[in-house]
């Protein structure tokens, strides 16, 4: 069943709701996440606000002053400059849609896009398989019951 969420920014965005998702997060998505940055050197990062979340079809459809209203509340707020050097929190959002990610990291296999600021990566998606979560959701159902 596909449950409606109104709140959200994106029509194009699909979320995945399972019973317990503090495990999957946690053990899952977060160490995949904390590796791909650790790869592309980038040390401070965060995740996009859930309703904030987008996807390359929003790009299409948005006028240009609801992308620049956008970018700038939700990517770019918090670039500040500390002692001559621009400190830019790296924002990311985990999609399910492989077309948001056509760029494969080679060190880690995992799929990703990435939207640059004068060269400066400033926003990630980072594509989750579903059937991932659904086999460590799998493995981990094994382990609770040994």
């Amino acid at each position: 069943m596909i449950l409606e969420k109104k709140n959200i920014k994106s029509n194009f965005v699909a979320y995945l709701s399972i019973k317990n998702n503090k495990k999957v997060n946690e053990k899952f998505i977060l160490p995949l996440v904390n590796n791909f940055f650790k790869h592309k050197k980038i040390n401070n990062f965060k995740e996009i606000s859930e309703n904030y979340e987008i996807s390359d079809e929003d790009f299409k459809y948005k006028n240009f002053d609801d992308f620049f209203s956008y970018f700038y509340e939700n990517i770019m707020e918090d670039i500040s400059k500390n002692n001559n050097e621009i400190e830019i929190t790296v924002k990311y959002c985990i999609t399910l849609d492989k077309q948001n990610c056509l760029k494969k990291c080679n060190s880690t296999g995992i799929f990703y896009d990435e939207i640059l600021l004068y060269n400066q990566p400033v926003f990630y998606f980072i594509y989750i398989d579903i059937n991932d979560v659904f086999s460590f959701l799998r493995q981990q159902n094994t382990l609770d019951k040994i």
